[in-house]
């Protein structure tokens, strides 16, 4: 019984190791302001890059800027959050009380 368990909470941990990596060598890019800044970031949520249009570079600017660049990343974080829940959905681990998957059904 408790091999068939250890058996299935490494097929489990296998899995999630596995879409970590995965998540972690993808890239999704984030645009605002109809393109005035780009944000790159990876499946971990950590920024690669930020392009930002040399139009809104000026200090008149500054103000529309910020919030871009605030709205951006605020973005950038919830699509990094639904791609990994949507990954995540693929795992699942039959344990009775085991809070993850389909626990028999």
């Amino acid at each position: 019984m408790f091999d068939n368990i250890f058996q299935k909470a490494k097929e489990f941990k296998d899995k999630l190791d596995k879409i970590q990596k995965e998540l972690e060598n993808e890239s999704f890019e984030t645009i605002v302001g109809g393109g005035l800044i780009k944000i790159t970031s990876n499946g971990k949520g950590e920024v690669l890059s930020i392009d930002i249009d040399n139009s809104i570079l000026s200090v008149e600017k500054k103000e529309m800027l910020v919030s871009l660049l605030v709205s951006g990343l605020q973005t950038a974080q919830e699509k990094t959050k639904q791609i990994t829940e949507e990954k995540m959905k693929d795992i699942q681990i039959d344990l009775p009380g085991f809070p993850f998957g389909n626990n028999g059904k």
